[in-house]
């Protein structure tokens, strides 16, 4: 096949040296005197220029190069032929869902480069790099990763480069597949369950590219995990840059809410000749300085529905993006602007650009022109597959054919020149060593060479594995009871008992052995039977240095070659991956283990030992390796599981629609405490789950097992791996109408809205309940109970219909309290019980809200209990139980009052709370007495029942917001009411407290000044102490956006904001993010059986958030935690700070667990309380790293950023309050509502954009802001005045404003005309701005106040006609961007009227108080002693001189410096001075201020 090869190249290769020749010397001109022996020379040197013209290539990256272009300089033979197929397995995408499956297509097929005579491949399924010959198809040699390898491979200077699961850059000789180097990209060995496979914590995701010299790659797929992005040396793999500094950025998220969350790689990396562009999965991608790794932009929120995916290529100054399919859409390089062009995927070259259309069935090629984006010519053929540039020609794949067009200069129009059929559906071409490859979307690749055609087909052999009985593995697993999920398998050393538990059960097993040979043989055996990555993978290593996560295990299987290795330590931590409810950890039983078992601390433990398990598998499939159990240790007399038994401590369940039958909205689980990382993402689709809008029910999480609800279906998956148990399907589940309506549509591809927003579960309630032995579902007249282990029925209970009924009614409301299943008889329909004769009995949400009585049934018999019927309705969020009561709201909501009313009838006054016997149906109590409310909650624990309301977006219009009244469950006694009380419901029971919800933009929309927490033991408000002043203030807790309503855990609440958010009820500071994923429009997020359980709810949704996958959460004391303060609300005047901190360059507020408060300096993550800080110097620069980097025990989340370069800084420790503005006080506010409008370069005016850009980046945008009611006079002195901003986006281009006032003593309304704006006369005074950087969404500072404006308004009042009460409007225009909030937090005008002081007034004194200051410092750059030395002093005194960090700790370790009784009056200030000689200016972490 090689010779064949080479042979047709050089007949190639001479064909055109003869053409050449001919064009050079036709007949007719050749001169008599050019002899044979001259003739030949000529030829042989046009034989060697067609020669090198015609050099095999390679294709060495994805898409040929770095910039991912799909276009080679390698002219390919004119007619080649298929030479050989490799036949393999089709690919398994990694994600789940139909939406993931098109945004991130990174594996779906194999992506193969060529490198000499080798074409590579990456295996998903098997964790391997395969090399194949190009000449034949043979395999070279095959490599395997600890983990997935999904990216594409690299080629450069006789290297691969590949990136995997496991977190590590691997680099391997091209030519024997040897490991050169490996470099990991996560800050540790933490595995995570990750797309059913045990993987990294930080999968590398982020393919690598090399451009220069330098491979660059990416790490980690969850922001809040923290993102790692690296320039490395190709050649050695060493360090030149590292950007883990965008994990926690506070940037706004789609839907323009903030949260700390940025890029999350995902894909295949782009290097521009400047960038680095960084795919963000499912969203835009980020780029980065290419030669310093800094952050240029990220512009997550701008990139729109419909736009975003891993699929990133780049030319020129633009970069091209995944759409839908194989669309893609332009973005500006510079600025990460999205810009107009669509196409599907292009090949990119100068001038042109070539992409293929398939619009209504006919299927073209074009040529575009780069620039103007015009088509210059079409050729008809199907590019629908893949489209590439090889030389003068195109290669174009579509449906079951290939096609090759050749170009022609001058962009005139190129002509086919063969079309092959095809047995496939090609997905991806690539051209190299004289070769087109074409890889099929079912696994095969096609080589195509020049010489005759070959039917070969290459299968990989793969030896079916061979029958093994073994007692000792049978027995193995009937003792663990061990048959599915997944199982950690420490030491290989029986191979056969280990194949016999692969082949016999359903678990995936995961081995770990310290032999590196004995690893490599065992990959091979088990990859060459089919069953490697799917079944079993082998790790190196032993189980101190595996870091297998804890809870996933459902067996943990220990050799006797590791159980003498182990200590009461090692165990307690093998243990730790152990699965509650169940899960077993099988070792050999000798008095030494029993010895260690008794001394380990094992919750929840029990034990039990078998007899001696004989090792006698026999059969031929031993496998390699094969140490027998009783030759390794002698003879094992007995076996020892371990079961961990039941809940894990201090967990707690979640069930029925809010937490439990009680309405508590609140998980007692208290396991779980903040900071949270992943535990296992992804393995199940969201298409299982209701469409988001129709508001469904939530996850109900009990025994180990999370129950989810679809369209047709309940599942169970398991909340420790997120593995889908079981799916039940029913013919029809009652839901349409209820929880999803006409509005859905099953087009998850389609950017368009899809199901609009209605209650659902928020008005109905669930319609299925879980308990730890069954699930009950309430379908039309009955309810059937499941078995929880699979779902299948096991007895079904029915209503029966009453006299006068012709058909049972419907189950309304189900709830189960102790061994009482409580179901609804009937629904309230009040849509055909109150209608009007003519009106048509259309049924609505209230309808299924209510039912018309209740019947109590054991729960286990079905047996029939009792029955009570409603004298109105009982409201399904009105029924509640708890102290063997179950108390009913029995009314009618405002709603159905009004049908009453239509039909001019008086609407019921006799509504009241009935409580009666939970077992016995008895009445126990009634209260008929201003029953204002829509919602019951009871507390256990206080016996304690609430009537409120539950207004919130996304709930029923009856819903009342107003009022509270509580009630002794046992009597009925009226404890306490307060009916004037706004808030938002539903309320949280959060022991002795009432927490109101917090709907969204409440947060925007301020803080507020009154408490949103109450007592629920006297109803009193409540207050916090501000942890930096001491004093107290009302408890706020307030949110940005998103739907549903917060819930509670015991030590948090989580609900969506910008992204998936919770507050911290022990520090109670403010509001942080879970980044990198949006919760859904029920609140998923579910604090349960020890876990954070945060199932894809988002169906239907396709904002370009970083992942849309379900997930769980476990606490994590090394993730970092950011918020977003919701303290102030400070008294009038100043206070003294008691305890402060301030840290530098950090992106958030953090409160340490000694109390103090961290507050970020610049201010860039969201709100925080108002301080003073100056930092002096000339080139100050702010540093950041993820607090990964940073050792020690002392804060390294605050060493991980600092200041560098400063001279001076100054803490002025006083909070200030905002100005008030008091007429009296000299100060007048004016606010800009009335209006503000924008006009473009065009002359196009927007007024009612939600935010004003000052101007445009890409044209220049003229901005008008219209002041009503100013309250001057004409010749008044005004000084200073000012316009003061809200950031409504982060800039930091540099800027400069020009700012008029309009010629006019009484400004008209701006209005929509065109060049309404610039039009108008303009003042003769004028200003200019160069504003700082904006680096903070919502902040309102000196940085967005403008110039004093006093030149200008004294030229308005100051003009004939101009009297108090009259408009002033300022147009401002200039270059740059500043982009301010208009509709949610508009401009205001401030205007201080000049005031003459009193005579001699005394200067106020300012008192001094003594502080201990703590110093933070740690060394960012890696300096070695002696580089970087400076001098500290307080307040003039020095205290540390020639202070060297090094000298006391080692680089990236935390130093803290505490100074004593220092005294602040005014300021701290604090000098920095380098010293003499020093190329390294001073740095500074934080500074912490301690009241003494």
């Amino acid at each position: 096949m090689k010779k064949s090869v080479n042979d047709a190249r050089k007949a190639l290769i001479t064909s055109r040296a003869w053409q050449l020749y001919a064009i050079l010397f036709p007949p007719i001109h050749s001169s008599p005197s050019m002899n044979a022996l001259s003739k030949s020379v000529l030829f042989l040197l046009l034989f060697a220029i067609c020669s090198s013209l015609t050099n095999a290539a390679d294709w060495p990256m994805w898409r040929y190069d770095a910039k991912r272009r799909a276009a080679s300089p390698e002219q390919l033979p004119d007619l080649i032929e298929l030479q050989w197929t490799l036949d393999l397995p089709q690919r398994e995408q990694v994600w789940d869902d139909p939406l993931n499956h098109d945004l991130m297509p990174y594996d779906r097929v194999f992506e193969p480069i060529v490198l000499g005579e080798r074409i590579f491949l990456t295996f998903n399924d098997s964790d391997k790099v395969v090399a194949y010959q190009t000449s034949d198809g043979s395999e070279s040699w095959r490599f395997y990763t600890d983990g997935p390898v999904r990216l594409p491979p690299v080629g450069h200077e006789g290297n691969i480069y590949v990136t995997s699961d496991d977190g590590f850059l691997y680099c391997l000789a091209a030519d024997s597949g040897e490991l050169k180097w490996k470099f990991r990209g996560g800050p540790g060995p933490l595995k995570v369950l990750g797309n059913k496979r045990l993987v990294s914590a930080w999968p590398a995701r982020g393919g690598p590219v090399i451009r220069d010299g330098h491979v660059y790659f990416a790490a980690s797929i969850w922001p809040m995990m923290g993102t790692f992005i690296f320039s490395l040396d190709a050649e050695t793999g060493a360090v030149e840059w590292l950007n883990d500094s965008t994990g926690s950025q506070y940037i706004k998220q789609p839907h323009s809410a903030p949260s700390f969350a940025g890029v999350a790689p995902q894909g295949a990396l782009v290097a521009t000749d400047e960038h680095l562009i960084v795919p963000g999965g499912r969203s835009v991608p980020a780029a980065f300085d290419r030669s310093t790794g800094k952050f240029r932009h990220f512009e997550i929120n701008d990139g729109g529905k419909g736009n975003g995916g891993s699929f990133v290529i780049a030319n020129g100054e633009e970069y091209f993006v995944h759409t839908r399919y194989r669309g893609v859409r332009n973005y500006d390089l510079a600025s990460g602007r999205k810009q107009g062009y669509t196409c599907n995927e292009p090949v990119l070259t100068n001038p042109y650009l070539y992409t293929a259309s398939d619009e209504e069935g006919k299927k073209e090629v074009h040529i575009v022109d780069v620039e103007t984006k015009k088509r210059i010519w079409t050729v008809a053929a199907d590019g629908t597959g893949d489209l590439i540039k090889a030389g003068d020609d195109l290669f174009a794949a579509g449906e079951n054919s290939l096609t090759a067009i050749r170009l022609s200069d001058k962009g005139r129009k190129g002509k086919t020149i063969w079309t092959r059929k095809v047995n496939g559906n090609i997905q991806r071409l690539l051209a190299g060593n004289g070769m087109l490859f074409a890889v099929t979307l079912d696994g095969n690749i096609l080589a195509y060479g020049p010489g005759n055609a070959s039917s070969r087909v290459i299968v990989p052999t793969e030896k079916k594995p061979d029958a093994i009985v073994g007692n000792q593995a049978a027995e193995l697993l009937k003792q663990t009871r061990a048959h599915d999920g997944y199982c950690l398998w420490y030491g290989a050393d029986d191979v056969a008992l280990l194949e016999f538990a692969v082949l016999n059960s359903e678990l995936r097993i995961v081995v770990v052995d310290p032999n590196k040979d004995k690893v490599e043989q065992l990959r091979h055996h088990f990859d060459n039977r089919g069953l490697y990555g799917k079944r079993i993978t082998i790790h190196e290593g032993t189980p101190a240095s595996f870091s297998a996560p804890p809870y996933i295990a459902h067996l943990v299987q220990v050799s006797p070659s590791v159980a003498q290795n182990l200590t009461p330590t090692s165990m307690e931590s093998i243990y730790h991956s152990v699965r509650p409810y169940g899960g077993a950890l099988a070792l050999p039983s000798d008095p030494r283990i029993q010895q260690m078992l008794r001394e380990a601390d094992l919750k929840k433990a029990k034990f039990a030992e078998f007899a001696k398990l004989t090792a006698d598998a026999t059969g031929s499939g031993q496998g390699p390796g094969r140490v027998s159990s009783s030759t390794q240790q002698g003879n094992v007399d007995k076996s020892l599981v371990v079961f961990r038994t039941g809940a894990l401590p201090d967990s707690a369940d979640w069930t029925h629609q809010y937490g439990d039958i009680a309405n508590s909205v609140k998980s007692d689980d208290s396991r779980l405490k903040l900071p949270l990382g992943v535990l296992w993402f992804g393995g199940s689709s969201n298409m299982d789950v209701l469409p988001r809008h129709g508001h469904g029910p939530p996850e109900q999480v009990i025994g180990g097992r999370m129950f989810i609800e679809g369209i047709d279906c309940i599942s169970a998956r398991d909340v420790y791996t997120g593995r889908v148990l079981w799916i039940r399907r029913f013919d029809d589940l009652g839901t349409f109408g209820i929880y999803y309506n006409e509005t859905y549509k099953n087009t998850p591809l389609d950017p368009s809205y899809n199901q609009k927003h209605i209650p659902g579960a928020n008005g109905r309630g669930t319609n299925y309940v879980a308990t730890e032995d069954a699930v009950y579902v309430a379908i039309a007249d009955s309810c059937q109970i499941l078995d929880p282990n699979t779902g299948k029925t096991r007895k079904t209970i029915q209503l029966t219909k009453q006299e006068g009924q012709s058909e049972a009614p419907h189950w309304g409301f189900i709830g189960v309290y102790e061994d009482v299943l409580i179901g609804g008889n009937g629904f309230a329909n009040y849509s055909q019980k109150f209608s009007l004769k003519d009106e048509p009995a259309k049924p609505t949400i209230e309808d299924y809200s209510a039912s018309n009585g209740l019947i109590g049934f054991d729960r286990h018999s079905g047996k029939k209990l009792w029955e009570i019927s409603a004298d109105h309705s009982f409201l399904h969020n009105g029924i509640v139980a708890g102290g063997g009561r179950i108390h009913c709201l029995d009314k009618l909501p405002a709603s159905a009052q009004g049908k009453i009313q239509r039909r001019g009838e008086r609407a019921p006054n006799d509504y009241r709370i009935i409580t009666i016997d939970c077992h016995t149906g008895e009445i126990l109590w009634e209260h008929k007495q201003e029953i204002f409310g829509t919602w019951l909650g009871y507390s256990t624990e206080h016996d304690i029942l609430l009537l409120a309301g539950a207004k919130a977006s996304d709930r029923l219009r009856d819903e009342v917001n107003q009022g509270m009244e509580t009630y002794r469950g046992e009597t009925g006694e009226i404890l306490w009411h307060r009916k004037e009380v706004r808030y938002s419901g539903p309320c949280i029971l959060h022991n002795e407290l009432i927490i109101a919800n917090a709907d969204q933009h409440s947060n925007r929309k301020g803080i507020g000044e009154t408490s949103t927490v109450f007592s629920l033991l006297d109803g009193s408000d409540q207050m916090i102490r501000n942890p930096i002043t001491g004093a107290k203030e009302p408890w706020r807790i307030a949110r940005g956006k998103g739907c549903n309503t917060m819930i509670a855990c015991e030590n948090f609440l989580t609900f969506r904001d910008g992204s998936a958010s919770y507050y911290d009820l022990e520090s109670k500071d403010g509001i942080g993010s879970f980044g990198g994923f949006k919760s859904g429009c029920t609140a998923n997020l579910v604090v349960a059986n020890g876990v954070l359980n945060a199932p894809d709810y988002t169906r239907t949704c396709s904002c370009s958030y970083q992942n849309q996958t379900s997930l769980a959460l476990i606490h994590m004391p090394e993730v970092e935690l950011w918020t977003s303060s919701l303290l102030g609300g400070l008294n009038d005047g100043a206070e003294s700070i008691r305890q402060l901190g301030i840290n530098f360059g950090a992106p958030g507020d953090r409160r340490s667990d000694k109390g103090t408060m961290w507050l970020d300096y610049p201010s860039v993550g969201g709100r925080s309380p108002g301080f003073e800080v100056e930092v002096v110097g000339d080139e100050v620069e702010y540093f950041r790293q993820h607090a990964s980097a940073i050792s020690g025990p002392d804060l390294p989340w605050v060493a991980a950023s600092g200041v560098q370069n400063a001279k001076a800084v100054i803490i002025r420790p006083k909070i200030a309050t905002e100005v008030n503005p008091n007429k009296d006080s000299g100060i007048y506010i004016a606010e800009g509502k009335s209006n503000t409008a924008e006009e473009s370069a065009e002359g196009k005016v927007t007024i009612s954009s939600s935010d004003l850009e000052m101007t445009q980046e890409s044209s220049t945008q003229t901005i008008g802001i219209r002041f009503e009611k100013v309250d001057l006079k004409p010749g008044d002195a005004v000084y200073p005045a000012f316009l003061q901003f809200t950031v409504d986006e982060v800039g930091e281009k540099p800027t400069q404003l020009t700012i008029h006032a309009e010629a006019s003593y009484n400004a008209r309304e701006f209005k929509g005309d065109s060049r309404n704006i610039s039009e108008r006369s303009r003042s003769k005074a004028s200003l200019t701005w160069s504003p700082a950087p904006w680096r903070k969404i919502g902040e309102s500072g000196a940085a967005q106040k403008s110039p004093d404006l006093a030149p200008l308004i004294s030229e308005i009042i100051s003009r004939p006609g101009w009297k108090p009460g009259n408009s002033i409007a300022f147009l401002i225009s200039g270059e740059g961007k500043r982009v301010a909030s208009s509709s949610k937090n508009p401009p205001k005008l401030v205007v201080e009227k000049a005031q003459n002081p009193e005579p001699n007034a005394p200067e106020e004194a300012v008192s001094e108080k003594r502080y201990s200051v703590l110093l933070h410092f740690s060394e960012p750059d890696g300096l070695q002693p002696g580089e970087r030395v400076f001098d500290v002093a307080l307040q003039g005194a020095t205290v540390l001189e020639k202070f060297d960090i090094r000298t006391a700790v080692e680089p990236n370790q935390s130093l803290i410096k505490r100074f004593e009784n220092v005294r602040i009056g005014a300021a701290l200030q604090i000098d920095l001075r380098s010293r003499a000689g020093g190329e390294n200016g001073p740095v500074l972490s934080g500074v912490e201020l301690i009241a003494e």
